[in-house]
């Protein structure tokens, strides 16, 4: 019997397929070899698209039938990892994600204009070749330095997209839920330590009523999980409230013992909306717009589209077609809509104590709980860009790709949105972050 094909055998096949300049190549390989992955094609071919291709700088197994790739493309020049399932078959999953810069690639600090300047020219390239289309903002403290957009809100059609354009943010939406809680904790309405059964009398006696707490939901280690999967599938037509989500999800036990471990959790953060409606007495938009939107000035932001000025999702790659979606809703977990002006001014609340005050902006922006080659705070992604460290959140779904990063130690805000999926806005995030100087 022919022996079976190692995982490094896969794994240079699969990356051959990836890095072939008829990017169809990609799709013909994985229709061919991994046929599960066919309906999430497009997703894969955007990627391929925004990276022009990987260069392998490393690979190790890193569990039963797991290879981990680690990787540096080529229009950015940013690192990122590939990780590839195996079965008896061969290659059963494929997973991108972000990775920690090698030490021996530091990259020179650039002066702000010479930074700014290398970023435009470098967007420009990627829009006429109709591999980036979003808004970028810079803001220095209370000064924006940068106010571009580029491509369009239609995918390759007309309209242009403006600075004014409004696009989904994913999962950023994470973080005025997060803020929204832990008002709730300044005033004293509800404390960190409060568990889920408590807050919420009605909830299904488990697991996660009686241990998990409001913390262990705002740094992801209350071992909550996520929603998505056939279950999400069969219910998505009657998900629209917190309470719809408890009413399918509600009984599911957790994935690991509370406070043991890090794991990103969407349903953790339906939980926490859930929270916020319960102990507030109104509905968990309504007291994000009242209490966060109004009074960081945030006008165009929430969790509806508005086809007037709204970039449509899109998914694939312009080489091969992009396919519009359907607007998504906005939930306690992300989703919503926003424009760049509208979080900076987030930005600049949050710093001028108009949201939060110190002890609990610290919460929100001090890292808690180590998560690989990040940290998390009380609701936010806690980590560094070439040395220098910055608070945020990122967003990401098939069409949506969104970065928000504060830098405390220069006083930059850098905020990327995208209508096209992950590393779309990551990619000028990254590039950004690495180079501006990173002192006042």
């Amino acid at each position: 019997m022919a022996a079976q094909p190692s995982a490094k055998s896969w794994l240079q096949r699969w990356l051959a397929a990836f890095n072939a300049p008829d990017i169809a190549t990609y799709a013909a390989f994985v229709k061919t070899n991994i046929p599960d992955l066919a309906p999430y094609i497009d997703e894969d071919l955007g990627v391929r698209e925004a990276s022009g291709g990987y260069d392998l700088l490393r690979s190790e197994e890193t569990g039963a039938g797991e290879i981990t790739a680690f990787v540096r493309d080529h229009n950015w020049g940013r690192f990122s990892k590939v990780v590839l399932s195996l079965d008896t078959h061969g290659i059963s999953d494929v997973r991108f994600s972000g990775a920690t810069d090698p030490r021996e690639a530091v990259l020179p600090r650039l002066g702000k204009a010479a930074g700014l300047k290398m970023l435009h020219a470098k967007l420009t390239t990627e829009a006429t070749a109709k591999r980036f289309s979003g808004t970028v903002l810079i803001a220095q403290k209370d000064h924006v330095v940068m106010r571009e957009a580029y491509g369009s809100v239609a995918g390759m059609r007309d309209p242009a997209a403006s600075p004014n354009t409004r696009y989904c943010i994913g999962s950023m939406g994470k973080m005025f839920t997060a803020v929204g809680i832990l008002q709730l904790v300044q005033r004293g309405r509800l404390q960190l330590t409060d568990t889920v059964g408590k807050l919420l009398s009605d909830y299904p006696d488990t697991s996660i009523a009686r241990t998990v707490t409001v913390e262990h939901l705002l740094t992801h280690t209350g071992g909550t999980g996520d929603f998505f999967g056939p279950e999400y599938d069969r219910h998505a037509g009657e998900l629209r409230t917190p309470a719809d989500f408890i009413r399918i999800f509600g009984r599911v036990e957790p994935a690991f013992p509370a406070g043991t471990r890090w794991g990103y959790s969407n349903l953790g953060f339906i939980l926490l909306g859930a929270i916020l409606e319960r102990v507030s007495g109104t509905s968990w938009d309504a007291y994000l717009a009242e209490n966060v939107f109004r009074k960081a000035d945030m006008s165009e932001t929430g969790p509806l589209a508005t086809k007037e000025n709204t970039a449509i999702p899109q998914v694939g790659a312009a080489q091969t077609g992009l396919k519009p979606l359907p607007y998504y809703v906005g939930l306690p977990a992300g989703g919503g809509y926003s424009k760049v002006d509208d979080l900076n001014n987030f930005a600049m609340a949050l710093a001028a104590g108009a949201l939060l005050d110190a002890r609990h902006l610290a919460l929100l922006t001090t890292a808690k709980v180590s998560a690989g080659s990040r940290n998390w705070s009380l609701g936010l992604t806690v980590a560094a860009r070439n040395g220098a460290s910055f608070y945020g959140h990122g967003g990401s779904a098939p069409g949506v790709n969104a970065d928000f990063a504060v830098y405390p130690r220069s006083g930059y805000t850098v905020i990327v949105l995208s209508n096209r999926g992950h590393p779309h806005a990551a990619n000028p995030a990254d590039f950004i972050g690495a180079r501006l100087p990173d002192r006042t």
